[in-house]
């Protein structure tokens, strides 16, 4: 699933959760505090939303030696023929559609009901109602002043005003728009017609406060409007909820001054405290940073393939340069005033591989450990191997990856990636048989079939690998002993992946 609908997942669940929790304690909250307290409540599932976006907290764990960990993704490396196959079908371009199918659905709805009200008000057969949002205004149906007495005009009018004065416009197209956003979820329908309930009834507690002595004539005002009611989508109308309940509000006392505010100050500390508690049940980011964090100032960074040379080898007039003998890559040095991978030349040349190497590129300042492939990979007991890729996205970004993986560490891979603003990125894993290293590259660390390619390598080999999409990929595999501090530091990490995951957390 894409992190767009993940995210649209845990925010429909948290507004849910919100939703549930204002629909049981807004009745208590009204008689205890009143309509205008319980009324602020529906402050709660925006406040949930918003703790959804809000980025998730970080775990950091400092140890000896060990890099920062990266999020997991399992599964086995596909081939080229299966990702061919499952190429023609991608259930999240489908959901994605029907989201957004529903959505403009929505939207279309709510345009044609507004239109709908909008003539309806030019014709003189609508209102007392606020219509509008940015520059919202009162309307009032052509027999206004015949239908109501002027002590009903004065408290309709006054109730009106209200709306405006308390902002209820923005607040209601708010609440239209993320309906249409998530159409989906039963419980957002809930809430739109309850907070427009409980809106309603804030209004009349504050224009019975004013007019105390009105409370009769606001009762026959509303009767008279509810028997002319029109639906109104976006804005504010009298017609909103039964009107039973709200004349039976009407009896009933205003609540005091201070005892508004501690409903108010309760609303608050729930929502600030609801707002916190959904961030601290996000699982965190777990990152397990090195104590030794230097990097050597003069080493070599690995040498991409220049964009006119990948063109060349994605042509069809060119076929002989697919052909041609596998070339091998380079390693030249680079100073701090060029942190990325460099140009060399279209051919690349042949250099042996020492067998311990310096960290290959300089904009880390630490190796990065890399847990999202580390999966995938499987290196025989006491080899570690190399894997280089470079080439261009189909985006026309370029991309290069060097990751490291140990026999010792099933579950780790040391290396960088970068992908130069480019919405693609290059991730590898490799599976070591012998003298046969089979050799996977996918466009994101997600290994989608449709963006996923593998090759057969022999141990220090450079191989040119089309992936589905059609972008030439040149692959590098060099193979080295594995040295007694990498098979140690393996079986510490194993160790304490083991504890962690034991211990609940999310790596």
């Amino acid at each position: 699933m894409t992190e767009a609908l993940e995210t649209l997942l845990r925010v429909n669940l948290a507004l849910a959760a919100a939703i549930a929790v204002v629909m049981a304690a807004r009745l208590p909250v009204r008689r205890l505090f009143g309509a205008r307290v319980a009324y602020a409540l529906w402050i709660l599932p925006p406040l949930a939303a918003l703790a959804m976006l809000v980025p998730a907290r970080v775990v950091t764990v400092t140890a000896p030696t060990l890099p920062a960990l990266a999020k997991p993704v399992g599964g086995a490396p596909s081939t080229e023929a299966a990702a061919m196959a499952a190429a023609s079908f991608d259930p999240e371009l489908l959901l994605t559609g029907l989201w957004l199918t529903g959505v403009a659905a929505s939207l279309a709805w709510l345009v044609w009901r507004q239109v709908q009200f909008a003539r309806a008000v030019r014709a003189g057969q609508a209102g007392p109602a606020v219509v509008g949002v940015l520059r919202a205004r009162v309307v009032t149906p052509a027999d206004f002043a015949e239908r109501y007495t002027p002590r009903e005009r004065e408290v309709v009018l006054a109730h009106e005003q209200t709306h405006l004065e308390r902002g209820d416009p923005p607040v209601n197209a708010a609440v239209a728009l993320l309906t249409c956003v998530n159409w989906f979820n039963p419980t957002c329908h809930v809430m739109a017609r309850w907070l427009r309930i409980d809106q309603e009834l804030a209004c009349d507690a504050r224009v019975v406060a004013a007019h105390p002595r009105a409370r009769k004539a606001y009762a026959e005002a509303m009767l008279k409007t509810q028997l002319a009611a029109r639906p109104l989508p976006l804005g504010c109308h009298w017609s909103s909820h039964p009107l039973a309940q709200r004349v039976r509000l009407l009896s009933r006392p205003t609540p005091s001054r201070a005892r508004r505010l501690v409903g108010v100050g309760l609303t608050v500390a729930t929502g600030l405290a609801g707002a916190i508690g959904v961030w601290a049940a996000r699982p965190a980011e777990f990152v397990l940073v090195s104590e030794a964090s230097s990097v050597p100032e003069g080493r070599p960074a690995i040498v991409s393939p220049p964009s006119r040379a990948t063109k060349a080898l994605s042509s069809p007039r060119q076929p002989a340069k697919l052909a041609s003998p596998i070339a091998k890559l380079v390693e030249t040095p680079v100073t701090d005033a060029s942190p990325e991978p460099i140009l060399a030349q279209a051919e690349i040349q042949a250099a042996p591989t020492p067998a311990t190497e310096p960290p290959p590129f300089a904009d880390l300042r630490s190796p990065r450990i890399i847990r999202a492939i580390a999966d995938r990979s499987s290196v025989e007991p006491g080899s570690a191997v190399r894997v280089i890729a470079s080439g261009l996205a189909p985006d026309g970004a370029p991309l290069w990856a060097d990751f490291t993986a140990f026999g010792s560490q099933r579950l780790y891979r040391k290396g960088a990636y970068a992908r130069s603003g480019s919405r693609y990125s290059l991730f590898t894993s490799v599976v070591q048989e012998g003298q046969r290293l089979r050799v996977t590259v996918s466009l994101g660390k997600a290994f989608r079939p449709e963006l996923t390619g593998s090759i057969d390598l022999a141990p220090n080999e450079t191989g040119i690998l089309r992936l589905p999409t059609g972008q030439p990929m040149v692959v590098t595999a060099l193979v080295r002993p594995e040295t007694p501090e990498e098979i140690e530091e393996g079986r510490r990490l194993s160790d304490y992946a083991e504890n962690a995951v034991g211990m609940g957390l999310r790596l």
